[in-house]
């Protein structure tokens, strides 16, 4: 089997910490904050030999096939690909699990039929990362992550920032995989009947982040950066609260926010619509000694409870499965 004809993909999930600013006033608008997480992602296979056994038709497998015949389409190729899924990001849980699954199926069709597209082009051709950079910059880079917002041209939101997240720092998430946050029609719609974001919570979100965020992500200083988060989370879940019924969208979870925000975390939110929530500690043990509170505090039925660290690479790809042909997306960047 010649190389190109198969290509494996692992695509990180993403948090989504906020909008910069809402209001748009200086003709720019979003701005998104964000980044790549470990442990939970998107594995798929995609290959122009069909596979032996198509057995696993799951609906992100549906999906998956239609963004790989959008990209066909799009370039007039008359060609089948198939497409098998190992491990996929819960789906409409707040981690980017579309936009992921489309760069990486749109990027392993560039590579088995050397269309050269750029993510970008991706994005486009797939009505991906419209209005938040984070996806994209995840997927390519890893890290921390700010995007400059959507402008009035087509071109999608682009990276303006990237930073490693410090290695010892630890997030808790909370994933109710039972319910879906808003999506498609409902999110497009929800988006139109939100009223105007005041200028003066823009202006003082986007003094958040290059005077308080980013600097305290430079300098390790957790404690700075979590309070940080925290203000931006509280003022943009506000704004949100009407459509998604409060400032947390499943009221389990907002009730294990209450409790650990009156243990002193600052640094806790939701990613996107939900229903996720997260919770930034600064270290390993301080995390394991937070789930065991959760725990003997709350019934946690429906909720799985993980424990992850920041991803600071992009996502990796494998073509054939040659041992060590590995190659990631991103080149590793060295500014801290």
């Amino acid at each position: 089997m010649k190389i190109s004809d198969k290509v494996s993909v692992v695509a990180p999930a993403r948090l989504h910490l906020g909008f910069m600013d809402l209001n748009g006033s200086l003709g720019r608008k979003f701005g998104s904050v964000g980044m790549a997480i470990d442990s939970i992602e998107t594995d798929i296979i995609v290959s122009k030999i069909p596979l032996a056994n198509r057995s696993d038709v799951s609906k992100n497998n549906k999906r998956a096939h239609e963004y790989a015949q959008l990209i066909l389409k799009a370039y007039e190729l008359e060609e089948s690909v198939s497409i098998k899924i190992n491990k996929s990001i819960p789906e409409h849980s707040g981690l980017g699990s579309g936009t992921q699954l489309a760069l990486a199926v749109g990027s392993a069709v560039s590579k088995l039929f050397n269309l050269n597209l750029s993510l970008m082009d991706i994005g486009k051709i797939l009505d991906r990362g419209n209005r938040s950079g984070i996806g994209i910059g995840a997927f390519e880079h890893g890290g921390f992550l700010i995007d400059g917002g959507k402008g009035k041209s087509d071109d999608l939101p682009q990276i303006t920032v990237r930073h490693n997240f410090p290695d010892n720092w630890r997030i808790v998430l909370l994933i109710n995989q039972r319910e879906k946050g808003l999506h498609g029609k409902k999110e497009f719609n929800a988006f139109k009947t939100l009223k105007p974001f005041p200028i003066n919570k823009a202006e003082k979100l986007c003094h958040l982040v290059n005077m308080v965020i980013l600097p305290s992500i430079v300098e390790k200083n957790f404690r700075d950066f979590a309070c940080g988060i925290g203000t931006l989370q509280q003022i943009v879940g506000t704004h949100f609260a009407p459509i998604q019924g409060g400032v947390y969208s499943n009221p389990d979870i907002a009730r294990i926010m209450n409790f650990v925000e009156k243990k002193g975390f600052t640094g806790i939110g939701q990613s996107s619509w939900g229903p996720t929530g997260f919770i930034l500690t600064d270290s390993d043990t301080s995390a394991h000694n937070l789930v065991r509170e959760i725990r003997s505090n709350f019934l946690c039925k429906d909720l799985t409870i993980d424990i992850i660290k920041g991803r600071n690479t992009g996502s990796v790809f494998k073509s054939n499965y040659k041992k060590n042909e590995i190659k990631q997306i991103n080149k590793k960047i060295n500014k801290e």
